[in-house]
């Protein structure tokens, strides 16, 4: 009797095991040749369009372990377990925040214990990047900076927020620099003045690193004409410190006072050359719109979604801003000239105020005008500036989309051309009460506050439709390099001919054109997504930029 027990639990054991062989070998057909393929196109994707450098140090805000074997291991088990990409998102965050509350509340956090650590070279690695990770959604950098690209992080099946040279875009002095020699090729290339102020984003702006910018600013300075102007109407210009300095930090408006200082600074520009302080003294708007008496400027959020090709969206939703003192341009306030959230708090925090403000702090909660651009418009016929009903999708709209697409193109030959990269983006205008519109500043890694309720809520419906919108790229091109690597591995199989064999010119081509990020597949952004596309190189002509630039100024 034990006998035919101990025979039976064999033969239960033989057909489990038998079972699992056969489910195993229907799972994972292919697994080596699936292996090899993932390994290549890594290795060679990552050489062709990042040519990564990893920055090896012992500072790790993250406490994430590199692992040279991940991206094999990662890109394997997505492979073959298709719903970790098509059906779910797997992320993490290491700052808190409205964007971590939102990514936790909506998806899967695989890394929860995940604490930033600003100061911690003393600290091991806590934690290792799970082979589900498809959105990591980090505020720092370091998985493009601390990490071997297409081994250690950014696989073939991930989708990444940032982008190596994103500063290229929000430092004061590149933005500068961007524009003025965006608009010097327009004008070598002959174009007319059409093109140049179609492609004019920010106001006048001298950089004072530059020489011959710097002793233009100067003598102008000195200048009886700048001398009238400055009695009659107030400060002409601000500065502002170049590389990664926001929320109002290095902002000075040129008063009489302050203009001496930087005179003297300068040596009345004799020091221009010599004082390469990353300073540039921009145009002052003297004549702003105004809420309430207040100065009013704007905030579009925007994502750079692709930079292969570049594929860009900017958010519905505005933040509308008012500066927490009335405006007068004489005035020595600079709570009454910068609307920077920054600013507003610390002098609520002065005065002892609640800084999370709801409906009925009337006075304090008018400080972050939760408006869409719709209701501008609305002010705006109020006021009579404006008769046309559609001035915000024939112009102000238009406007916006343009001057991104145009920082945009003079920032473009500085990119990572790589579909494994975005970066989110904010853009402040100011609005003149002629409806002239500028970009002030450009930021990333734009701050979610808490504010108010409404404007929470804003912020974590703008995290999901950013979601939204790397999951639809990413899952597009999973579909695309599957179908590819299914027939590569099969072919391997069948004909037993190395990998090498295969990757025939016509292979590489059709590699390369699965990369390129698109929307394909049956893949499509659903309607309430309050992202807009503003830019698409994917498409002929100029609807590449909605049309918005005209051929000639191309």
């Amino acid at each position: 009797m034990f006998g035919k027990v101990i025979v039976l639990i064999v033969s239960i054991l033989s057909l489990l095991l038998t079972y699992n062989f056969i489910r195993t070998s229907l799972v994972y057909k292919n697994k080596q040749e699936v292996d090899q393929i993932l390994s290549y196109l890594n290795k060679y994707l990552t050489q062709t369009y990042f040519n990564p450098i990893a920055i090896k140090s012992q500072y790790n805000s993250i406490l994430v372990k590199p692992e040279a074997d991940y991206c094999k291991r990662s890109d394997l088990y997505k492979f073959y377990h298709s719903d970790i990409v098509m059906k779910d998102t797997y992320t993490f965050r290491e700052a808190r925040g409205v964007i971590r509350e939102t990514l936790r509340s909506s998806y899967y956090d695989c890394i929860p214990q995940m604490t930033y650590k600003q100061k911690n070279t003393q600290f091991l690695p806590r934690h290792v990047l799970p082979v589900q990770l498809t959105l990591p959604f980090t505020y720092y950098d370091q998985l493009v900076h601390k990490f071997q690209v297409g081994s250690e992080s950014l696989c073939l099946f991930q989708k990444y927020n940032h982008l190596i040279t994103r500063h290229v875009l929000s430092h004061k002095d590149n933005l500068m620099n961007n524009q003025y020699q965006y608009l010097d090729d327009i004008r070598k290339r002959g174009l007319d003045q059409d093109c140049i102020n179609n492609a004019t984003f920010i106001p006048k702006t001298y950089r004072l690193f530059n020489k011959q910018d710097c002793e233009e600013f100067f003598t102008y300075l000195d200048s009886h004409e700048y001398k009238t102007l400055i009695e009659k109407e107030g400060p002409q210009f601000i500065t502002k410190v170049g590389l990664e300095v926001h929320r109002g930090r290095g902002i000075k408006v040129l008063f009489p006072d302050e203009t001496q200082i930087l005179q003297d600074n300068y040596k009345h520009g004799k020091r221009c050359g010599i004082d390469k302080s990353l300073l540039v003294a921009q145009k002052y708007i003297g004549n702003p719109m105004l809420f309430n008496d207040h100065k009013i400027e704007f905030r579009v959020y925007w994502v750079l979604a692709s930079t292969n090709p570049i594929i860009a969206y900017a958010y519905d939703k505005t933040l509308i801003r008012r500066c927490i003192a009335p405006f007068d341009k004489f005035s020595l306030d600079k709570e009454a000239h910068v609307c920077n959230t920054a600013i507003v708090q610390s002098t609520l925090q002065k005065k002892g105020s609640d800084l999370f403000m709801n409906d009925d702090n009337s006075d304090e909660s008018e400080l972050y005008i939760d408006w869409k651009l719709d209701y501008l418009q609305d002010l705006l016929i109020k006021q009579g500036k404006v008769k046309d009903t559609k001035w915000l999708q024939k112009y102000l709209y238009p406007t916006i989309d343009r001057m991104i697409i145009h920082a945009i193109r003079s920032a473009q030959q500085k990119f990572n051309r790589d579909s494994r990269l975005a970066e989110f983006f904010a853009a402040d205008f100011i609005i003149t009460e002629d409806l002239q519109i500028y970009i002030m500043e450009m930021n990333y890694n734009p701050q979610t506050l808490k504010t108010t309720l409404a404007r929470e809520k804003q912020h974590a419906k703008m995290t999901q439709d950013m979601i939204e919108i790397q999951n639809a790229y990413l899952r597009s091109k999973y579909l695309r390099f599957k179908k590819i690597i299914t027939r590569l591995a099969t072919k391997m199989s069948k004909e037993k001919r190395p990998l090498d064999q295969l990757l025939t010119n016509k292979t590489i081509d059709e590699i390369n054109a699965a990369y390129v990020d698109k929307l394909d597949q049956g893949i499509q952004i659903s309607e309430n997504n309050l992202f807009r596309l503003i830019m698409d190189e994917n498409q002929p002509g100029l609807k590449k930029y909605k049309d918005l630039i005209q051929q000639k100024c191309i």
